[in-house]
């Protein structure tokens, strides 16, 4: 048996737990030979069914089973170490066979595999009043202090929590998410802060006056606080979105040609160059950089919320804007051979954990076009 089988068969038995250490050093010797190696381990133990096929296999008492059951159950219960001798030899097989084409799979896509490229996760950055930039951790608990030794906020559980303390005057922290980051806030007053990947938000430590006044450039999803007499604004580059408590996304990078408002619940008002747009639960309100316009639609309000929930969900949307939001997501920059495949629409529900080229071949296999991925730079043309 040569040392491709070899090695397959050292990763059946860890499946089927009866690995030696002996057999898990040589799965790890061989996994650190190439990336596809790699890539290949992972594809095959992240197969869910299969575990839980095994689970539900180990979890047979033959017993229990055969005493609910009107049969003559001496006669039957003789038969049952050769029935699970043969479904192994069945089992056996499957499993080869599932590694063989997940090899295949891999090696014969168009896709050059890069387990440097991952999905995202919680990663940000908090600029203090005093210039000092704390970089929060998911593995610690960070406290915030003001300039007095004061502590105004905690980090734990990838939550940002700003607690409700008095300071002289307005005191202003900022938070950047970097590229392949995400990160959760709750402000003084209650509200929570969903932040995506390539955004900068700036808040006051705590809210004073009788307004509750924010800054936003990148992505956001809000949960309000309410409090009808200190209405909430989030500022842009681009305009001022007035709200009461309410739930609402927010997408307004820099170099994008649109700004976009989509209302949960609640009321919220868009105002630009001094007009104000109301819209509804259900509406999404886009303003076009370029002109100063805003149009009003109603909008399937889960496409534009789901990467809160973790999940990327797709309808017929071009993938050159679809590229934009794997690019922030996954760190990657996305070329295009010419401008008609950038517009060939693409519609799936992805989860946002998902593997790079896994992602890749979906777009591949349903939007007609081939991906070419060499270092970070991903390249895009029709398939021929």
């Amino acid at each position: 048996m040569n040392e491709q089988y070899q090695t397959e068969d050292f990763i059946v038995r860890q499946l089927l737990g009866n690995a030696t250490r002996d057999d898990l050093q040589q799965i790890q010797k061989w996994r650190q030979l190439s990336d596809t190696n790699e890539v290949l381990y992972k594809k095959v133990i992240k197969k869910e069914r299969i575990q839980a096929s095994f689970d539900i296999y180990d979890s047979i008492n033959s017993d229990i089973a055969f005493a609910k059951v009107i049969a003559p159950a001496g006669a039957i219960r003789r038969l049952m170490p050769a029935i699970f001798k043969y479904a192994a030899v069945i089992v056996l097989p499957l499993l080869f066979a599932l590694i063989t084409w997940l090899r295949s799979d891999i090696e014969h896509e168009g896709i050059a595999i890069n387990a440097n490229i991952v999905s995202g996760g919680h990663k940000a950055t908090v600029l203090l009043s005093d210039g000092n930039e704390v970089e929060l951790d998911k593995n610690n608990s960070i406290l915030v202090l003001e300039d007095d030794g004061q502590v105004i906020g905690k980090d734990s559980l990838n939550t940002l929590v700003y607690h409700n303390v008095e300071t002289e005057g307005l005191t202003y922290n900022t938070v950047k998410i970097p590229n392949g980051g995400e990160y959760q806030l709750q402000l003084s007053d209650g509200t929570k802060v969903w932040l995506n990947s390539g955004s900068v938000f700036k808040f006051p430590v705590g809210f004073k006056g009788d307004k509750r006044e924010v800054s936003l450039k990148g992505e956001a999803y809000f949960h309000v606080a309410h409090n009808v007499s200190k209405p909430f604004i989030v500022h842009t580059d681009n305009s001022r979105i007035k709200v009461f408590g309410t739930c609402f996304n927010v997408m307004c990078y820099e170099n994008d040609k649109v700004e976009q408002i989509t209302l949960v619940e609640g009321s919220v008002g868009i105002e630009v160059d001094g007009k104000q747009t109301l819209i509804r639960p259900g509406e999404q309100a886009e303003l076009s950089i370029p002109t100063s316009s805003v149009g009003v639609r109603e909008v399937e309000v889960s496409l534009y919320t789901s990467w809160v929930e973790g999940v990327f969900k797709f309808k017929n949307m071009p993938i050159n804007e679809l590229s934009k939001k794997l690019a922030r997501w996954y760190d990657v920059d996305f070329y295009f051979a010419n401008d008609a495949v950038s517009e060939f629409p693409f519609t799936g529900r992805v989860n946002r954990n998902a593997d790079f080229e896994y992602f890749m071949a979906l777009i591949e296999k349903t939007t007609n076009v081939e991906v070419t991925v060499e270092g970070r730079t991903v390249l895009v043309k029709e398939k021929k």
